[in-house]
């Protein structure tokens, strides 16, 4: 059975599953008792888990200019009966969050590191809710109905996106490589746990471990 799998829900969002059973199989010792041996597995799960989104956002940030903090937001996990759940959420990201910079010719951005694009027409404004975003002027003018131009007959104010964190995490190998990630952690982990029982201390005696 395939370690990684990635699919697309219904709102869009991208799912990659792990698969760690078999991993954590592997890890199997004859001097552990069976009844050790759930425990043992639960904690490396929750080990996993709490590192595969850190390691996520540190492999699209190694890629894509953006902040730290405007990844964790669309990055969420959880636990499923064959290993762990990694969903990136197919929400917007603002232009602005790209290191944007207005210019006479437009805005220049960086999706990736390392390489800036120009929007040529572009700028950049405050919105309704007082966040700033690249906006162009687009289609007819109309009466603004809220901000400094309420009551004036503008163009409305089209917001300019990049990718979304649901894109960014199925771009390449990098599945395969939070898989490879996610191996390593478990290994690790259980390695830990293995030497701790084996030197004859209770489980209940591990930060984290599950009894």
């Amino acid at each position: 059975m395939s370690v990684v799998s990635t699919s697309t829900t219904k709102r869009g969002r991208m799912v990659a599953d792990f698969n760690l059973r078999g991993a954590l199989e592997t890890q199997r010792n004859l001097g552990i008792l069976t009844a050790s041996l759930p425990g043992m597995h639960k904690t490396a799960i929750r080990t996993a888990r709490r590192r595969i989104p850190v390691e996520a956002r540190r492999d699209i940030q190694a890629e894509y200019d953006v902040p730290a903090g405007r990844v964790r937001k669309d990055l969420s996990t959880r636990e499923t009966p064959e290993g762990i759940r990694l969903i990136g959420h197919f929400r917007g990201i603002g232009l602005r969050n790209f290191r944007a910079r207005q210019t006479a010719k437009g805005v220049t951005y960086a999706i990736f590191r390392g390489q800036r694009d120009l929007e040529a027409g572009a700028f950049i404004a405050p919105m309704a809710n007082r966040n700033e975003h690249v906006v162009h002027r687009v289609g007819p003018k109309r009466v603004m109905t809220q901000g400094r131009y309420k009551g004036k007959r503008r163009q409305p104010l089209q917001v300019q996106y990049g990718p979304t964190v649901a894109q960014m995490l199925r771009k390449g190998r990098r599945p395969e490589r939070l898989a490879d990630f996610a191996r390593g952690v478990l290994g690790d982990e259980m390695t830990r746990l293995l030497n701790y029982y084996l030197g004859g201390r209770p489980l209940s005696s591990i930060p984290g471990a599950s009894a």
